[in-house]
């Protein structure tokens, strides 16, 4: 594991204040699509997002589980914080198909975790989130309201912690 700029604790406490907003909110999930917000979370590195990839929030869970190509999960299991179970890839046969999309899988996957119902937010402004990957996942969680959580995790971001301030210095 390559060595995190930050104590797992640091992560959690971000993830407390990301809950916290999405009690406000009435979220059950966090759909995570900006690769910044990403990183944040989960400290996660790499250049994988020409394809689909995200981060899950559940409101109830420990930690969240970054999805993205199965090829480039061997980055996250190096730079993420979170249990290996918790980096998930989704297979290389939906990768550039004409007949299957990545997201009929991941909503395929949010939907076996049961987390695929009530309120989910979603960070729609991502730059590498297209309307076709977004139309796919709707369509595949047919049983979930979607809303509109773009900014959330930035203005949240936009708070340094101590540990994030003396990194800065």
């Amino acid at each position: 594991m390559i060595p995190l700029p930050f104590h797992p604790d640091e992560y959690r406490s971000r993830l407390s204040a990301i809950r916290a907003e999405m009690a406000r909110r009435n979220l059950d999930l966090l759909i995570v699509n900006d690769v910044a917000n990403q990183h944040y979370i989960t400290g996660y590195d790499g250049w994988s997002f020409y394809t689909p990839q995200m981060v899950l929030v559940p409101l109830a869970d420990e930690e969240p589980v970054w999805i993205g190509r199965a090829m480039d999960a061997a980055g996250g299991l190096l730079t993420a914080w979170m249990k290996p179970e918790n980096v998930v890839g989704f297979p290389e046969d939906h990768v550039q198909r004409t007949d299957r999309h990545p997201m009929d899988w991941i909503a395929a996957w949010i939907d076996r975790k049961d987390w695929g119902r009530g309120n989910i937010g979603i960070e729609l402004e991502a730059y590498y989130y297209s309307p076709k990957a977004h139309a796919r996942l709707t369509a595949g969680l047919p049983n979930a309201v979607f809303h509109d959580a773009d900014l959330m995790v930035n203005w949240i971001r936009s708070v340094k912690s101590e540990a994030e301030i003396g990194y800065l210095r």
